[in-house]
């Protein structure tokens, strides 16, 4: 009989995450292809140099709200010794990782900055992230719920519209059982019992979870974090107006913020770092809903992006050089543990 070679743990999610990777390259290039099908660059082009310059650093300014609206949720979300420069410092270099390394680790690093700066565990400080951005989740869903356009989508898009909003919906109710005492308990437990590391570390990032949720059961406290998301994001749907107003793209703006919702759902879909390709191509389509033109809405994706890409990397990357971070110890934390 032949011996039977066996890969390590390791080496196995190591390989699964490399090819997680580069199926999300390939999705980016697909889509990107998807989005370029059938439009001439010039037209392109000639969109982006009709650009106003007078809207050139508005986008800037909601985007920068938008911000510091999420840097303060999260400060309240992970306790009141956690400051805002201390969040927004965190929120700025998770960001910048997610511009420009794979596998989508950015909130891993908001949790260790954030364990770094404040002396908490990292197990504690990432269930801070997991909890802000449930808050920032409903945000989302609140925009989509006020602007939804049912009279202009067809019939097959509004059902898989609602889909969507249905397993976002199924995440929250998720997040709200967890905060039961008992059943997190319980449920922790059970899984530390079985001998698999990243459920053992499950385990903790529940418990972890639900001690964050105890903090964050105040009536007033709950509806300032929903009031900060909604704001958070009206302030990207503003943002993303002053780029369709600066190319001279027709739209009415009751639109824009349901657009802008959908838009930050859909790149939850595997891609390369920062969203290029799957940006364009969710933009492109919800814009095309409206009656924008394939090249125009091509444009507006392009600038869009730039606004918020250049300064979240630029930002992101000084903030890390500032708090002496690198990127491999962050890297590290989406490696399995050993022993």
């Amino acid at each position: 009989m032949e011996k039977q070679h066996y890969i390590p743990y390791n080496a196995r999610t190591m390989k699964k995450k490399q090819w997680i990777t580069l199926l999300g390259f390939a999705i980016s290039i697909l889509l990107l292809y998807l989005s370029l099908k059938d439009i001439r660059l010039h037209d392109i082009w000639e969109t982006l140099k009709r650009a106003d310059p007078r809207y050139a650093f508005l986008p800037l300014l909601f985007i920068l709200g938008g911000v510091s609206g999420a840097s303060y949720r999260w400060a309240r979300v992970a306790g009141t010794n956690v400051h805002f420069h201390e969040t927004f410092t965190g929120l700025l270099i998770g960001l910048f990782i997610n511009n420009v390394l794979p596998a989508r680790i950015g909130e891993l690093a908001r949790g260790y900055v954030l364990s770094r700066k404040k002396g908490f565990t990292f197990t504690y400080a990432f269930s801070t992230v997991l909890v802000d951005r449930f808050f920032d989740l409903t945000g989302l869903l609140l925009l989509t719920f006020f602007f939804f356009p049912k009279q202009q989508l067809p019939h097959r898009i509004s059902q898989g519209i609602y889909l969507v909003i249905g397993l976002a919906i199924v995440c929250v109710v998720g997040i709200l059982v967890l905060s039961r005492e008992r059943f997190a308990s319980h449920l922790s437990s059970r899984l530390m019992k079985v001998e698999k590391s990243f459920l053992t570390r499950f385990a903790k990032t529940i418990l972890g979870i639900q001690e964050n949720l105890k903090r964050v059961t105040s009536p007033l406290l709950i509806l300032l974090c929903v009031a900060i998301s909604f704001s958070t994001w009206f302030c990207m749907s503003l943002a993303l107006y002053m780029v369709i107003l600066a190319l001279g793209v027709k739209i009415d703006f009751v639109y824009v913020p349901f657009v802008c919702a959908l838009l930050n759902m859909g790149i939850t879909i595997p891609s390369s770092p920062g969203y290029i390709g799957l940006y364009q191509f969710l933009l492109v389509y919800l814009l095309s809903l409206f009656g924008v033109p394939k090249y125009e809405a091509f444009a507006v994706s392009v600038l869009f992006h730039a606004s918020w890409y250049i300064p979240y990397t630029i930002i992101g990357f000084l903030l890390l050089l500032r708090e002496h971070l690198k990127i491999r110890d962050i890297q590290r934390l989406n490696e399995p543990a050993t022993g």
